[in-house]
């Protein structure tokens, strides 16, 4: 896990300039959450903010978004990005974290659940927890699940064995969580699961 925050710390300053993130299909994953205003949203894995400014639209002044990474060079640049009012940064491991005074309407993981690395069940079990009761889990990636898997393996040795799973995998965590799987996309543009608890 070390070598994978320096190799997210390393790259941060240039994230953005070499990491593309197609909006439209970004946008269209994010309408097929179907986020209310007023909603509270823990974006796990936040990078550099990328998704910020798309979950402000949605939740407006009432909501809370909270913007997790484990790379604190990557929570600089999303703070310096992104200053809403209703937006809290903090630099940690989600699997790490309690947290009883919010539980949320929805738990986004988008372009990182790989990272969670061997504890991806793990991962899915604890987010799910974090819900509301009719809260979301969605697992999302703007691109597909071989064209991650394939990224991964040639960008550097922290992260070359950082794949994502079949859906049918995906949809066995998300069952044995709790969760009712409402979507799923597994097609050339994207990788998308949602689910409710």
């Amino acid at each position: 896990m070390k070598e994978q925050k320096d190799f997210f710390n390393s790259v941060a300053s240039t994230w953005d300039e070499i990491c593309n993130h197609d909006m439209i299909k970004v946008e269209s994953i994010l309408d097929m959450i179907e986020i209310k205003s007023g909603s509270y949203i823990l974006d796990v894995g936040t990078g550099t903010g990328i998704l910020i400014p798309s979950l402000y639209q949605r939740v407006s002044k009432s909501g809370r978004i909270k913007a997790i990474d484990m790379a604190e060079k990557m929570i600089e640049v999303a703070y310096k990005k992104n200053k809403y009012h209703n937006v809290s940064f903090e630099c940690g491991d989600v699997l790490d974290t309690n947290e009883d005074e919010i539980i949320y309407d929805h738990v986004i993981c988008y372009s990182m659940f790989p990272h969670f690395q061997y504890r991806k069940e793990e991962a899915v079990h604890k987010l799910a927890q974090k819900l509301k009761v009719g809260g979301k889990l969605t697992i999302c990636h703007s691109q597909s699940r071989e064209a991650i898997n394939n990224l991964h393996k040639g960008v550097d040795d922290a992260v070359k064995e950082d794949n994502l799973p079949t859906m049918e995998i995906m949809r066995k965590y998300f069952l044995d969580a709790g969760l009712k799987v409402l979507k799923e996309v597994d097609n050339t543009d994207m990788f998308v699961i949602i689910g409710c608890r």
